[in-house]
């Protein structure tokens, strides 16, 4: 069991990481709350030692998201009427390694426009790749509406890039 978790921990530490980074926006508060994670999914492990990477996976973010807005709340910086699950974002920090100054900026810029919806979704689908399935199993959104979601995001967010590139295709 523990080479199974140790396993698990090596493959998808990054993905957790990139996660809750994202959602919290301090490197120092996000490493805390990984090794939180992590200690949860290890003292949890029996549950899925045994199934895919993907479900594990699955798992961990589950538990990863839980964990945040666990931290938001312990904080009291969720607003009264406001969703937890989607509270957060306040700072986004993205790593686009390959990627001048002015795209890095713009693309931080066009995330900053989003909803915390969308910025969930995004989150969930390209920082930390997980599959609609999956995805919509932790929301409880239909598979469909999430495809098209993503695809109304990603529109947005080509507007907002070109725009902010000066409408000058940067290929």
């Amino acid at each position: 069991m523990h080479e199974q978790f140790a396993f698990m921990y090596d493959t998808l530490f990054d993905d957790v990481y990139r996660y809750v980074l994202f959602k919290v926006g301090n490197k120092w508060v996000a490493e805390d709350l990984v090794g939180d994670i992590f200690r949860k999914a290890f003292q949890r492990f029996d549950v899925v030692g045994d199934v895919e990477l993907d479900q594990q996976k699955a798992w961990l973010i589950t538990i990863s998201r839980n964990t945040v807005i666990d931290y938001y709340r312990k904080k009291k910086e969720v607003p009264y009427g406001h969703d937890p699950e989607v509270f957060g974002y306040g700072e986004i920090v993205l790593d686009v390694s390959n990627s001048n100054d002015t795209k890095q900026e713009c693309l931080e810029q066009s995330l900053s426009k989003l909803n915390p919806q969308e910025k969930e979704i995004i989150n969930l689908k390209y920082i930390v790749g997980l599959k609609y399935s999956e995805i919509s199993e932790m929301t409880n959104k239909q598979e469909d509406w999430l495809k098209m979601k993503s695809h109304r995001i990603k529109q947005k967010m080509l507007i907002f890039i070109h725009r902010c590139m000066g409408g000058v295709n940067h290929a």
